[in-house]
C-alpha cells in the first residue's frame, strides 16, 4: 500500500491507496475522536469475499456499506451474552431472567440486589427448603436488616410400641433491629416462601427503645 502525504486547506491529510480499497481521505486531528463502528470495521463480509470481487473498488465499496447498515444488528448480537448476563442486563432482561428462574424481585430494592438476586437463584433453588436456603433468601431480600434463624428441632424416641406424638417442627426468625410493619409483613411472606413445608414459625422484631420522659 503506498501513501502521500500532503497540506489541505482543512489540516494535514494522508491518502491511502490499495487494490480493493480506493481512495481513503483521513484528516489528521488532534483531541477527542468518535469511535469507528466495531462490526464494519472489522471487516467481517469484505474478508470474505473471493479475490475476484476484493480486487474490484466498486464491490468492496458496496460490500463496506452493507457492513455499516448492519452495524446495530452485529453489535446486539455481539453482547447477546452480556444482554442475559445478570450483571450487565439492561432492566426489561433482568425482569425477564427473573420470571424464566421463577424469582419474585422487589423492584423497591436497589438494582444491585436485583442482579445479587438473579446470579443467585440457581443457589437459592437448590437449597430451597433447608435453613441454609431461607438464610440466603433472606439475605438476598433484606440486605442491611440483621437476620437470623434459629432451628428448635430435637429428636423424639419411645421405649414401647406405642405411638408417639410429637411436637410439629418450628423454628424462630430473630429481626435484631426494629422494623416497620410493611418491613415485617415482608419478611414473613419471604419466610412462608422459603421455609421447609410442615414448619411452623415465629418471627420475633426487636423492639424500638422508648423514649425517655421527659
Amino acid at each position: 500500500m503506498a501513501d502521500s502525504a500532503g497540506n489541505g486547506a482543512g489540516g494535514d491529510y494522508k491518502t491511502f491507496m490499495g487494490a480493493g480499497f480506493g481512495t481513503l481521505m483521513v484528516q489528521l486531528a488532534s483531541g477527542s475522536k468518535e469511535t469507528p463502528p466495531s462490526a464494519s470495521g472489522r471487516a467481517y463480509l469484505r474478508d470474505g469475499l473471493p479475490s475476484l470481487y476484493s480486487d474490484g473498488d466498486f464491490g468492496m465499496r458496496f460490500v463496506g456499506a452493507l457492513e455499516t447498515l448492519l452495524d446495530p444488528i452485529v453489535a446486539m448480537l455481539d453482547a447477546l451474552p452480556e444482554h442475559f448476563d445478570p450483571d450487565y442486563a439492561p432492566r426489561d432482561i433482568l425482569n425477564l431472567l427473573s420470571a424464566w428462574l421463577g424469582v419474585d424481585l422487589d423492584e423497591s430494592q436497589p438494582i444491585a440486589v436485583q442482579r445479587d438476586t438473579i446470579r443467585r437463584a440457581a443457589e437459592l433453588g437448590r437449597r430451597r427448603g433447608t435453613k441454609g436456603g431461607l438464610e440466603l433468601a433472606l439475605s438476598l431480600a433484606f440486605p442491611g436488616v440483621p437476620l437470623r434463624v434459629e432451628d428448635e428441632g430435637g429428636v423424639y424416641f419411645s421405649a414401647s410400641s406405642e405411638p408417639l406424638e410429637s411436637k410439629p417442627a418450628q423454628f424462630v426468625v430473630y429481626c435484631d433491629k426494629p422494623v416497620n410493619e410493611d418491613t415485617q409483613a415482608a419478611i414473613a411472606r419471604c419466610i412462608e416462601n422459603f421455609k421447609p413445608v410442615h414448619t411452623a414459625y415465629r418471627l420475633r422484631v426487636k423492639a424500638p427503645k422508648k423514649k425517655p420522659e421527659s
